[in-house]
């Protein structure tokens, strides 16, 4: 079984031009280079700045490519990240987790990059199922996220829930708190999620959702 740190530290070929939707994985510290075009395309059409952070060096990068193009991207980390832990533990309450649960078992997604063009169900849809593989193969229990409140519907979709209330950031922007219990099916199936096909072991989802409902009583 291989991790989410390790199992993606190759890069391969993109598809010629004209090919089908196909993911990608980059490991740790190999998706910059790759994603200079797609940070480009969404600096042009938004303003997103989009530069490499301080994460960039740790987080597993699941892409989606059509034909030569990156046009989506989501960056995750293992919960025992450094540099993650300081930026974004106390947000998350990661140490909640840490008398229970190994640090392998939790992921942080701290990045979502899509092309204005590729917002669609298709794109997310792979991109989103891609990222669920993984994470089910390394063996990981809960996907944690931090996001703006307008992002709720797109991510409770696949099955992520809210397990604390809003926080508010410095600045005074409001982000929300969720997380996605894996094979948990019952939430998948409640919102009707594209990744309820992919539970392999229900009982599993079952033990980690109930004891998260206990640990963060807002989710139960």
């Amino acid at each position: 079984m291989y991790s989410v740190a390790s199992s993606a530290s190759y890069i391969p070929s993109l598809p010629r031009e004209g090919a089908v939707l196909q993911p990608v994985r980059f490991g740790p510290g190999h998706a910059g280079l790759a994603l200079a075009g797609l940070r480009q395309r969404l600096h042009d059409e938004h303003g997103e700045s989009l530069e490499q952070d301080g994460l960039e060096q740790s987080g597993t990068t699941v892409a989606i490519s059509h034909g030569e193009e990156l046009v989506a991207a989501l960056r995750i980390h293992a919960a025992d990240t450094p540099q993650l832990r300081r930026e974004m533990g106390a947000l998350l309450r990661l140490e909640r987790f840490a008398g229970s649960w190994p640090a392998e078992s939790i992921v942080v997604g701290s990045r979502l990059s899509v092309l204005a063009d590729y917002r669609t169900r298709p794109v997310i849809d792979l991109l989103m199922r891609e990222t669920y593989r993984l994470v089910r193969d390394s063996g990981v229990r809960f996907g944690l996220i931090s996001c703006a409140p307008e992002l709720h519907a797109l991510f409770a979709f696949y099955g992520f829930r809210e397990y604390l209330p809003p926080a508010i950031l410095p600045g005074g922007t409001a982000t929300l708190r969720m997380a996605l219990v894996c094979e948990y099916q019952a939430d998948l199936l409640a919102s009707q999620s594209p990744l309820l096909d992919l539970v392999r072991q229900p009982e599993i989802g079952e033990s980690a959702h109930a004891w998260l409902a206990q640990a963060f009583p807002m989710l139960g």
